[in-house]
């Protein structure tokens, strides 16, 4: 294949071109300093985490349990077929040395040739699906749901070749103007009496704006052009990786799509479920910030090292210990205020499951445990083994799914239970790759979330005190109690990170400033 000229952020156009069509908006972000810092990353990821749990907690205290419970039966298969969009060809695209528009361009139309398939396969299987949760009002939602995959193919490449440039303040626009117009209209269609429609239109809305303001803020014009050897080289990367979030998904969802199927019949069913699905986003809201900025901060500098393995695995491990400071905190935070959390969160229409507060805690503490295991993937994928991700998740699906299918005769506890034996297999095993595939030895992860893991021990054991006290000695309500356990963890952990470590603080000051 001719080499080509490497792709930029202006996409070889020349100058005086680009200027014309960058937007107001990028010209504010290019007056911005520091565009490779991880506050960037946090600031595109975690401001659009941030509001969009506003709106989904809000919108769900309005609309209950079994609105929401069937909405979330519907997205399973959605988000699933979604993995078939792209099929890893964005990660190509940051993973090649350089980028021509012609790979660019063959890279887009691949992708938009996926979407319509995915599009006309889930028009297909929607009755089917429905069949097997029993209710049919879920085949309308997820027809409705996949029109999103053309729309958000549109503009998947702009996404990833802003993230292959670490671009982060440009970035960061599109999550942010997602969030918030969907958010909004999502509003205004719950008050309207649209039910689950609400929750549609949300989804619709984010993903059509996300492709308009990417096209705004990069501004790569793609055209139809087909190359198959260059197709064939983006795919054979980019298969596996496609494959291993795809199995990925399987392993995080397979709860609900059996659980939808054993417990989900009848009302009382779709209302559980309902209540098993929002604990799963409450406890991924600071996992989902931070697996999303492992993949688009720790990926494509992991790429830039594959030929420095000893940098490598010191940037890994600084991954692991600054991640770790803030995603172990808040997993653990999550599962011990579960009790007094449910009610002054979710709302009236969701009190009867106040004593299901396990569930909440179950899940909050295998997403930050998961979460960090992740970063091993990132990685995998940097030394060109995709495919480790593939062949780890498919493993872990083979054993969750009976797991999950007799333990859901028990209830959502019973599913959430099954993530405990799980993880119990799954840390020394992703350990053992680790050293075997990279050459991070066990020692080495312990050493790196040793200050981490020490300090929230000590910030749990300071809140369960608080909350017992409170809540069993001086009766107080659920509101009153959160906030003061809130209080207490973040006094104790801030004051025993700066006792324990102070290292630990002046380098995440670094990372936010300068990257990994």
């Amino acid at each position: 294949m001719t080499a080509q000229p490497e792709i930029t952020p202006t996409v070889a156009l020349d100058q005086q071109r680009a200027a014309r069509l960058r937007s107001l908006l990028s010209r504010v972000v290019d007056m911005l300093p520091g565009r490779e810092g991880a506050f960037w990353v946090l600031f595109a990821l975690a401001t659009p985490k941030i509001l969009g749990p506003i709106f989904t907690i809000g919108l769900r205290r309005f609309l209950g349990p079994g609105v929401a419970g069937t909405y979330d039966l519907a997205t399973v298969p959605y988000k699933f077929l979604d993995n078939f969009r792209n099929f890893g060809t964005g990660p190509a695209l940051v993973f090649e040395r350089t980028v021509s528009r012609q790979v660019a361009n063959t890279a887009w139309t691949l992708n938009m040739i996926f979407a319509v398939i995915v599009t006309g396969a889930a028009q297909l299987f929607a009755p089917l699906i429905a069949s097997w949760y029993g209710h049919p009002e879920i085949a309308t939602v997820f027809r409705i749901l996949s029109i999103a995959y053309v729309f958000a193919s549109v503009a998947s490449v702009h996404s990833f070749l802003l993230l292959r440039d670490l671009d982060f303040r440009a970035r960061s626009i599109p999550p942010i103007g997602q969030v918030i117009a969907a958010g909004d209209i999502a509003v205004l269609f719950a008050v309207w009496g649209f039910g689950a429609g609400a929750l549609i239109a949300r989804e619709l809305v984010s993903v059509i704006m996300g492709a308009i303001l990417l096209w705004a803020v990069y501004p790569y014009r793609p055209s139809l052009e087909f190359v198959p050897s260059i197709a064939w080289k983006l795919f054979r990367y980019g298969f596996w990786i496609g494959a291993g979030l795809t199995i990925l998904y399987a392993s995080q969802n397979a709860d609900v799509f059996i659980g939808g199927k054993v417990i989900g019949h009848g009302h009382n069913g779709v209302r559980d479920m309902g209540f098993y699905t929002t604990s799963w986003k409450l406890a991924f809201i600071a996992a989902s910030i931070f697996t999303l900025m492992a993949s688009s901060m720790v990926f494509p500098t992991l790429s830039r090292m594959r030929d420095n393995l000893p940098g490598l695995r010191e940037t890994l491990l600084k991954s692991i210990r600054q991640l770790g400071l803030v995603m172990f905190p808040a997993a653990t935070l999550l599962a011990v205020i579960a009790p007094v959390l449910i009610g002054p969160i979710l709302g009236q229409k969701w009190y009867a499951y106040r004593d299901d507060f396990m569930v909440l805690s179950l899940l909050a503490i295998y997403a930050g445990n998961r979460t960090m295991l992740s970063i091993f993937f990132e990685g995998y994928k940097s030394i060109g083994k995709p495919s480790v991700v593939w062949w780890y998740n498919a493993v872990k699906l083979a054993i969750m799914a009976p797991a999950m299918y007799f333990a859901a005769r028990e209830g959502i506890l019973g599913l959430a239970l099954v993530y405990i034996p799980i993880q119990i297999l799954e840390i020394p095993a992703a350990l053992y790759l680790a050293n075997r595939l990279i050459g991070v030895s066990p020692l080495a992860v312990v050493r790196a979330a040793s200050t981490p893991v020490v300090t929230t021990l000590i910030m749990a054991t300071a809140v369960v005190a608080v909350e017992l006290v409170l809540t069993r000695v001086a009766h107080l309500g659920d509101t009153l109690t959160l906030i003061a356990c809130l209080a207490t963890a973040a006094i104790v952990y801030v004051g025993t990170i700066f006792v324990f470590d102070r290292r630990i603080v002046l380098e995440a000051r670094a990372t936010l400033v300068k990257g990994l």
